[in-house]
């Protein structure tokens, strides 16, 4: 009989480290559905993000205002090689004969200045949202036209100086609110859609809209410009201004904005109410000449410039629940680590032992959480969502945990455990800023609490307990099944 009653030595002095060791192997399966979340919150991106691209093709992509832009067309002669009278393959006379090659030069504006608003708008389909703007734009300043003799163009070239045309990229026409109106001096010109894109620079793929200009003449200036632009749009706006001096002023009732682009503002606020912010930007940090030539590189360098120049204001959504949860899925191991390990201390105090699929079940509620959390969050937001979802899963694992620790103080315990780490982890994931330090202060925190708790464990003395509690505990159900046979 007490052959029966103790195991061999080796697992009766390891049977805690076994213990642990079967913890570990169960902490890896629980790798599995934290896996199969993590890609249920990729695959409601995915979705979110879909609609709000479609929303933005609706109402407006990510806009861009670019110029103004003088484009002149000139004629340049060129000298050119051709078949004479009375040709033949075996007599061939060639003569010279002179014609007018069509190019366009590029003038960019002596001053700019830019005054925008934007406001910001949520349009929902379903249970997703977008978040779109209006702005409304008012960008004016001044031509100086160089001298015919300061003019990159050849000897005799003739200026046409009665089609010259103004020029504005804007990125979508789509979102056009209004149709603009130039303010050329003292008159009135509408714009119109540009149906051609620029020589010299191939199809760029950009949108520009253009007014024909009164009779202009070398010299001349300063010629006044201005322009009202009213846009839809969504994500980003960006400004390109061309000037050889541009100053540019914003103001949004969005109060999350990043600023981004080649210039930062000189000077920016941000408040709860909104932003303002305002750059200035000199022509050396343009790159550009005054006047370019749509060959050797000129258009490609404009084009360039209006691409990748300007400055650019993003609307940032900082209530992006599906990038939460990423985030406390991140953490979905260390909620499992720590309750499986207060359970292991419980049962190695106690005289209980718990089974591994009591541990899973555990593990299950902690994985169910992050789920939870997911599916309440499209529908009532991320904070209410993630409260819900806490007390669901702190109330059900305490009821558990008391039942299979058959002590409510023990539930208590972890229950209260489970809600203080829930609580710093909500707090850590509105932080955007330090949320790596308050991680890993709260890995340290929860890695000193186990040292201290376990300061005086003989782990050899409580595997041979943890031995004896099991055949106790055998012998206790055969003793309690006999009895119920009888």
């Amino acid at each position: 009989m007490e052959k029966d009653k103790t195991l061999p030595g080796f697992f009766a002095r390891n049977a805690a480290l076994l213990k642990i060791a079967l913890l570990g192997l169960l902490v890896l399966v629980m790798t599995v559905p934290l896996e199969y979340v993590w890609s249920v919150i990729q695959e409601r991106a995915y979705l979110s993000r879909a609609v709000e691209r479609e929303l933005g093709e609706s109402w407006g992509r990510a806009q861009t205002i670019a110029g103004p832009v003088l484009i002149l067309p000139i004629e340049e002669p060129q000298t050119v090689k051709v078949r004479a009278p009375g040709w033949t393959a075996a007599q061939p006379v060639y003569v010279e004969e002179q014609k007018w090659h069509r190019r366009h030069l590029y003038i960019l504006p002596e001053e700019q200045g830019v005054s925008a608003t934007l406001a910001s708008q949520t349009r929902k389909r379903g249970i997703y949202e977008a978040l779109l703007y209006t702005v409304a734009s008012e960008t004016w300043g001044a031509f100086r036209l160089p001298a015919a003799t300061a003019l990159p163009v050849k000897q005799d070239a003739r200026l046409l100086w009665d089609q010259a045309r103004l020029l504005v990229h804007i990125a979508d026409l789509r979102g056009s609110a209004n149709a603009p109106q130039l303010q050329w001096g003292d008159r009135r010109l509408p714009f119109d859609v540009r149906s051609e894109p620029l020589l010299g620079g191939g199809d760029s793929g950009l949108s520009w809209i253009e007014a024909p200009l009164p009779r202009l003449a070398a010299g001349a200036g300063p010629l006044t410009f201005s322009l009202q632009v009213d846009l839809k749009g969504s994500g980003a706006l960006r400004f390109v201004p061309l000037g050889r001096s541009s100053e540019i002023a914003l103001s949004g009732d969005w109060p999350h904005p990043s600023f981004a682009g080649v210039n930062l503002p000189t000077a920016s606020t941000v408040e709860a109410a909104g932003f303002s912010a305002a750059w200035q930007v000199s022509h050396l940090a343009r790159g550009l000449p005054q006047v370019l030539r749509d060959d050797n590189g000129g258009t490609a360098a404009l084009l360039r410039q209006i691409t990748s120049g300007g400055v650019e204001t993003r609307l940032v959504n900082p209530v992006d629940f599906y990038l939460k949860s990423e985030r406390s899925v991140k953490y979905g191991l260390l909620f499992v680590i720590v309750t499986f390990g207060t359970l292991f201390t419980f049962e190695a105090l106690g005289r209980r032992r718990l089974h591994a699929v009591q541990y899973l079940m555990v593990g299950a509620a902690l994985t169910l959480f992050f789920l939870l959390q997911l599916s309440l969050a499209e529908v009532v937001g991320f904070a209410a969502a993630y409260g819900l979802a806490a007390l669901a899963c702190v109330a059900l694992v305490t009821l558990y945990a008391a039942k299979i620790t058959t002590s409510r103080a023990r539930g208590l315990l972890l229950g209260g455990l489970l809600a203080g780490i829930y609580g710093y982890l909500f707090i850590t994931l509105q932080s955007e800023d330090h949320a790596l330090l308050m991680g890993s202060v709260l890995l340290l925190v929860l890695l000193a609490a186990a040292m201290y708790v376990t300061r005086n464990f003989d782990w050899y003395a409580l595997g041979q307990r943890m031995t004896q509690t099991a055949v106790e505990g055998e012998e206790t159900r055969k003793a309690e099944d006999a009895a119920g046979a009888t």
